[in-house]
């Protein structure tokens, strides 16, 4: 009972995150919906169908992870300078905008524009989300915390499947305008608890107003009878001092200089991995991906792939802070390899052949459970962690806007290896995922530390030693961070 209240809180501001997973999710439907395609596609003399040209669907597609970069980026300033209410409240906004934009939209300029300030709200949502859960939770559940935020991105997924689902076979442009319009749910949900949501007690000693830091840590640890706020705040303060006397200055240049330099690669290069693990693949294009290889009930299977996907996040959810980063990540890696490589191989052989394209959606599901309890989360987590307290904000928008080039590359790239129109490689793309899941998984065992069981300020006495990854979990601390023995968890 003592921790509901960090959960809870955690809870409420994973919502940010369910505007990201809904909003991926109901595209990947929409985009195979015949109202939509008669309304933004074209008309193909030779077949007598409405279709959507490669060309045009990864622009759909791939346009809006323009606005969620601009806002990665302009996020680690905003939470820096207003805080992470703030930046959770103008994430909601900017949903609100993009959704009433999308539901009016009658051609496909303004949808697009619509979808990018949606994807702006996205990008703030992987700033404040995480950073506030890392900085809020205590260390024993934090990772458990963080991966809050994959779990709602499921949840929404998995939720707007359904939805798809029902409304597919609507006659009129109400199929996908409802999914659209049931977005409008999550920001009236989160504007109306902020006031009432205490602010990162981190953020606040950074900023030198330990009293209100005071306030928060009693309201976040209220009922936690073995919890000092006093020694909290001492502990925060020597730790940020001296953080902020080896790192004087917090520009963005300073995020490469030194130590930080190693940190921010970790950060960088996770999120980039996760991306070149194939995940966009499945859920932007599941659901067009599953008709053109003949499939039926891709709707349906959609589903299926989104219930796996939750899963393998509840799984994870569970396991990250038992079994620790490193062996969820290498034991995910396995699994996604093993996916990819069948898909790629049965594809071989899918034209008219119902074995093999059981085969490839069978090997999706596993490829999705693999990423959903490895990757999925935890690149989020390790991203969150890893930072120093003064570059925190910068950190994550590097690590964020890593993420969305790489799912904007794959987005983009992706009509054009799969379309008949163009490459046509089809199901055999998992070949090539497959070895990029193979590079990730030699990078964790070689790069990424365990950071579970640490609080953040020990993190960043290792890191600042130059402790090998392969060491983290063993090494003994000696600096200002040895006072975390007083934090009772």
């Amino acid at each position: 009972m003592a921790r509901i209240v960090v959960i809870g809180l955690c809870t409420f501001v994973s919502l940010g995150a369910l505007i990201f997973g809904m909003d991926g999710g109901y595209l990947s439907g929409v985009l195979a919906m015949p109202n939509f395609i008669e309304d933004f596609g074209r008309f193909n003399d030779r077949t007598g169908k409405y279709y959507i040209p490669a060309g045009r669907q990864s622009f759909i597609t791939s346009f809006p992870y323009v606005g969620q970069f601009l806002a990665a980026l302009s996020g680690g300033y905003i939470g820096d300078i207003l805080g992470r209410r703030w930046g959770l409240f103008i994430m909601s906004v900017a949903s609100v905008i993009g959704v009433v934009m999308q539901i009016v939209a009658k051609n496909e300029a303004l949808f697009v524009t619509g979808r990018f300030f949606n994807y702006v709200s996205i990008g703030f949502a992987t700033i404040f989300v995480p950073i506030y859960q890392a900085e809020c939770s205590p260390r024993r559940i934090r990772g458990t915390m963080i991966t809050l935020y994959q779990l709602n991105i499921v949840v929404g997924s998995f939720l707007i499947s359904i939805v798809n689902n029902f409304t597919q076979e609507v006659k009129s442009d109400a199929s996908y305008r409802i999914p659209i319009g049931l977005l409008l749910v999550l920001p009236v949900l989160i504007i109306p608890g902020l006031p009432f949501l205490p602010e990162s007690p981190r953020w606040l000693m950074k900023r030198g107003r330990e009293e209100e830091a005071r306030k928060s840590l009693e309201i976040i640890h209220r009922g936690d009878v073995g919890f000092s706020v006093e020694s909290e705040v001492l502990f925060l303060r020597a730790t940020i001092s001296e953080q902020e006397e080896i790192n004087k200055a917090s520009s963005w240049a300073d995020c490469f200089k030194t130590t930080n330099r190693r940190r921010t690669l970790l950060a960088v290069l996770i999120q980039v991995m996760q991306q070149l693990t194939g995940v966009s693949f499945i859920f932007n294009y599941g659901t067009v991906f599953f008709s053109q290889i003949g499939v039926g009930g891709p709707f349906i299977i959609m589903i299926m792939t989104n219930l796996v996907n939750l899963v393998g996040t509840i799984v994870s959810f569970f396991l990250v802070d038992k079994l620790g980063r490193r062996p969820l990540l290498l034991a995910g890696s396995v699994v996604m390899f093993t996916g990819h490589i069948a898909v790629g191989i049965a594809g071989m052989k899918s034209d008219g052949n119902i074995a093999a394209q059981r085969a490839i959606v069978a090997f999706v599901l596993i490829y999705v459970f693999g990423f959903a309890a490895s990757w999925g989360p935890l690149a989020w987590v390790i991203t969150s962690e890893v930072s120093t307290n003064t570059l925190r904000e910068k950190t994550q928008a590097l690590g964020s806007a890593s993420n969305i080039l790489s799912s904007w590359l794959v987005t983009f790239s992706l009509p054009y290896l799969t379309n008949d129109d163009e490459a046509g490689l089809g199901p055999k793309v998992g070949f090539i995922f497959a070895v990029c899941v193979i590079a990730g998984g030699v990078y964790t065992f070689t790069w990424v530390p365990e950071t579970s069981g640490r609080a953040l300020e020990e993190l960043d006495e290792l890191f600042q030693q130059g402790v090998p990854a392969r060491k983290f979990k063993g090494h003994e601390i000696t600096g200002a961070a040895a006072l975390v023995k007083l934090e009772k968890v």
